[in-house]
């Protein structure tokens, strides 16, 4: 994998946001996704990385966290920069952007690419966790995959809902709309309960994701499907950690995830 980072890790010099940039930007294929915002690189910090932040959300306290960390290079999945934000830098985003600054950190936002990756994204990285067989790709959004299916092995929707509770330490919200034995699933994390009626189509009889909304009890009861909604933030936490730690092992610097508490 992206063989010339390993020799250039062999080689021990010193590690460049650079480097990091390019590494990751390869590995996750930002490239090729349209997404709701830039992908990548998004504040310039220090030029030498000695120690990698992975969260969630680019929020104040995970700013403020990372800063406190001494964490000069910060990946996220919801960075600071949306396609309908506004122009000027004033309240909270001059206060995040004053934090980045004064610590001479950086800021890097992969959101779809965080997702759809088969290794170190939010879904296939839980499906592979959970032990999930016959992986395919799920949840088409703009001409690329973000999710994934497979299969279990028939297992009781109740406690298959425990389960995941447990796996993203987060309450389940379960409409129990379809069979009590689950064999086909489906998890596209975040905010994603539209997608419920794409997974009744597939034939999936439990759909994973990590927000509701009003329509999704309608939807399962009349598709016979069942819902599970774990929290948009608690499952994106999956991504950010697997990259965290891929990265710790190429760059052999220290990465930290941090663990704000969001319960949606």
């Amino acid at each position: 994998m992206l063989n010339w980072c390993i020799n250039f890790i062999l080689a021990g010099e010193m590690i460049t946001l650079q480097e990091i940039c390019q590494y990751c930007d390869q590995l996750l294929q930002a490239a090729d996704f349209t997404d709701y915002g830039p992908n990548g690189l998004q504040v310039q910090g220090s030029q030498t990385v000695k120690k990698i932040g992975t969260a969630v959300t680019a929020s104040l306290k995970t700013l403020e966290k990372a800063a406190s960390e001494g964490v000069d290079c910060l990946i996220v999945h919801h960075g600071m920069f949306w396609k309908r934000d506004e122009f000027p830098i004033t309240g909270t985003k001059k206060k995040k952007l004053d934090i980045l600054f004064q610590n001479d950190m950086s800021l890097l936002a992969y959101h779809l690419p965080l997702d759809a990756h088969r290794e170190f994204g939010n879904n296939w990285r839980a499906a592979k966790d959970l032990g999930w067989s016959s992986l395919e790709p799920f949840g088409e959004l703009d001409g690329a995959y973000i999710g994934v299916r497979g299969i279990v092995n028939s297992v009781d929707r109740d406690h298959y809902a425990e389960k995941l509770s447990e796996y993203y330490n987060h309450p389940c919200q379960l409409v129990k709309g379809g069979p009590e034995k689950i064999e086909t699933i489906a998890c596209v994390s975040g905010g994603a309960h539209r997608l419920l009626s794409d997974a009744a189509k597939a034939g999936i009889d439990c759909f994973i994701t990590g927000t509701v909304d009003e329509p999704v009890w309608h939807i399962s009861h009349e598709e016979q499907i069942n819902f599970m909604a774990f929290g948009h933030s608690a499952t994106e936490r999956v991504g950010p950690q697997a990259l965290g730690r891929h990265l710790e092992e190429i760059f052999k610097i220290p990465a930290l995830f941090l663990d704000l508490y969001n319960p949606f």
